[in-house]
């Protein structure tokens, strides 16, 4: 009996070592074979390709807009640029520019110092040559998520003997459509024009 107690005792301590424990005990403690690791965040669905800025604005468009022949004078991937001329002295030109930015936020920024600018460069010029700075502006409540429609003079009056301009800017999301006519002839209506350019190229974007 002396002999075989230590016999039973050793062979429970090798069992207790050695062998497998059942599952609902070894269930009971954290592996720390290797750390656990948190799920990724889904990424987001990428932005599909900004649209080279010539595709939204053709030929007839560009001279629809500004109501003359109009031919091409520049075809970048982000900016087009179109030229009509109704007769001596009167020269117009359209430019569109589209731009990507990394994100909202950054897109608002952008708009917001956009639609500050025009009337800062017309006051400029214009105070070179002496001339009083007409500006004005208005937003376009269903176009893209904001827009901006705006109108500024150089060196004269409006569309005369000065130099007009309007411009119109849009912000989609984190892409903007930026829509600007400088010239000195067939200013009256632009503005609606430009509009009807754009109601057709944000959709694009």
């Amino acid at each position: 009996m002396r002999l075989i107690l230590p016999v039973l005792l050793a062979s429970a301590a090798v069992a207790a070592c050695g062998g497998e424990q059942p599952a609902a005990a070894a269930s009971r403690w954290p592996s720390f074979d290797a750390p656990a690791t948190a799920a990724a965040p889904a990424a987001d669905a990428p932005a599909p390709p900004l649209p080279r800025a010539c595709t939204l604005v053709g030929a007839e468009q560009a001279q629809t807009v500004l109501a003359t022949e109009a031919g091409l004078m520049a075809d970048e991937p982000e900016s087009c640029m179109w030229s009509g001329s109704a007769g001596v002295g009167n020269l117009t030109m359209l430019n569109l520019t589209v731009i990507d930015n990394d994100d909202e936020a950054m897109a608002v920024q952008v708009y917001n110092g956009i639609i500050g600018m025009q009337g800062q460069l017309a006051g400029l010029v214009n105070a070179e040559v002496g001339e009083k700075t007409r500006k004005s502006g208005q937003e376009i409540d269903d176009l893209g998520d904001e827009a901006w429609l705006s109108a500024a003079s150089y060196g004269g009056s409006f569309g005369r003997h000065g130099v007009g301009a309007r411009q119109l800017v849009v912000r989609k999301g984190r892409r903007l459509l930026n829509i600007n006519v400088t010239g000195t002839s067939q200013l009256d209506g632009l503005g609606e024009r430009m509009q009807a350019l754009a109601r057709t190229a944000v959709p694009q974007l």
